[in-house]
């Protein structure tokens, strides 16, 4: 009986070194094999890191361009409400926002004051993300004197309702992405734990 359980812990620590093995091991003649090129895929090919660097600054810019839309055409329209001009509207706004918001409209304010004409000053705030439908009235008010309050706190409802909708969005894609992770760091565990020493007893039973 002793002579049995022994046989059968032998077989289930032979059993799980050879699934450790399988699983984290390397094959020794890969080492004298001539070193490949990276595939173009591959995350740590030269220039591959900086390119995805420069590619998640400029999502997150827009983001951040796309976050403080409802914001802005509320305080645009506190401001055509009480009176104001929309040019004078669009400075006192943009001194009270942060980048990159503020260099946006900075920049729109300054062309104004430059002597570019207010209505493709304006259509040139519909190439950020988020502004285009803002854009569009602001030019539209221009040439025919529509009132704009209304139509601006109505864009800023639309863009909290998109930002809503796109928060919700990635916090689903977290989650579906975040189970790969968990498959991988309890799968072999479970292997090792639950399925190897079924095995090992069976193989030692067998051989018993």
């Amino acid at each position: 009986m002793t002579s049995a359980l022994t046989m059968e812990a032998v077989v289930a620590a032979f059993a799980t070194a050879v699934a450790v093995w399988l699983w984290l091991g390397e094959n020794p003649l890969d080492r004298l094999r001539p070193a490949r090129a990276a595939p173009a895929w591959w995350p740590f090919r030269q220039g591959r890191p900086r390119i995805e660097f420069g590619t998640r600054r400029a999502a997150a810019r827009a983001q951040a361009i796309a976050d403080g839309v409802p914001v802005v055409c509320d305080l645009l329209a506190v401001c055509v409400e009480a009176g104001r001009p929309a040019r004078i509207a669009l400075r006192v706004v943009a001194e009270a926002s942060e980048e990159p918001t503020r260099g946006i409209l900075l920049g729109i304010s300054h062309q104004i004051e430059l002597g570019v004409d207010e209505l493709h000053a304006w259509q040139a705030l519909a190439k950020e993300p988020g502004y285009r439908g803002v854009a569009r009235d602001m030019a539209r008010s221009v040439r025919s004197g529509v009132a704009l309050g209304d139509l601006l706190r109505g864009h800023a409802a639309q863009a909290r309702a998109s930002a809503e909708t796109a928060a919700r969005e990635r916090a689903r894609q977290v989650a579906v992405s975040g189970v790969l992770p968990l498959v991988t760091c309890f799968l072999p565990a479970f292997l090792l734990v639950g399925v190897v020493p079924i095995f090992g007893g069976i193989i030692g039973r067998l051989l018993g």
